[in-house]
């Protein structure tokens, strides 16, 4: 990656792209050490979400060699001895959270990313995120279309009893995943004019 411009390439690529993004967000904030980084995200993004310490430590590593994180061994806090690597954002981090900000989600409702995006979200950010939830929306609304009916009541076979009750998860999921769109949305425009 040129260090002149965090364009689009390997970091947010990959299943672990969310991660690295909200680990750019972090690293704005505040510089911080593998293990903290993981804290904070844990606290951000909560218990469902499976935080490895050793991944964010990988994570990390990848940002800085593509420029977008750099590191400085420091001395340990307390009465802890040695050093570790405490990580700092470049000059070109903000510009490439801009830009993850501004990426469409994997094709289909996967709200990962959306979660992870508004857990390191700056104010600057509302408009990208509401054109984000409303692209969201709008494929959730699509594929909403594309489920087939429920067949009548009746004798079913199990092939059809397991094609309904798939039809019906993914049914509710989908209608569930629309008003949780609606609803972060509608709670960022009314911060906005607050």
């Amino acid at each position: 990656m040129s260090r002149r411009s965090p364009e689009k390439t390997e970091w947010m690529r990959g299943t672990s792209a969310s991660l690295r993004g909200a680990l750019l967000g972090l690293l704005l904030e505040r510089p911080g050490h593998s293990y903290e980084l993981a804290n904070r995200l844990l606290v951000r993004l909560g218990e469902t979400w499976r935080i490895n310490p050793n991944d964010v430590y990988r994570l990390l590593k990848q940002l800085e060699d593509g420029g977008l994180a750099s590191a400085n061994e420091e001395p340990k806090r307390g009465n802890q001895r040695g050093t570790h690597s405490v990580y700092y954002p470049t000059e070109l981090t903000a510009e490439a959270l801009t830009r993850w900000m501004e990426t469409l989600l994997p094709r289909g409702p996967v709200r990962v990313g959306l979660q992870a995006k508004l857990a390191v979200a700056r104010e600057e950010d509302a408009p990208r995120l509401l054109v984000a939830l409303r692209q969201y929306e709008q494929e959730c609304l699509e594929l909403l279309k594309l489920t087939p009916a429920a067949p009548p009541n009746g004798r079913r076979s199990w092939k059809a009893l397991f094609m309904d009750c798939t039809r019906e998860a993914v049914d509710g999921q989908l209608r569930q995943e629309i008003a949780w769109s609606q609803r972060t949305r509608r709670r960022i425009k009314e911060h906005a004019t607050e």
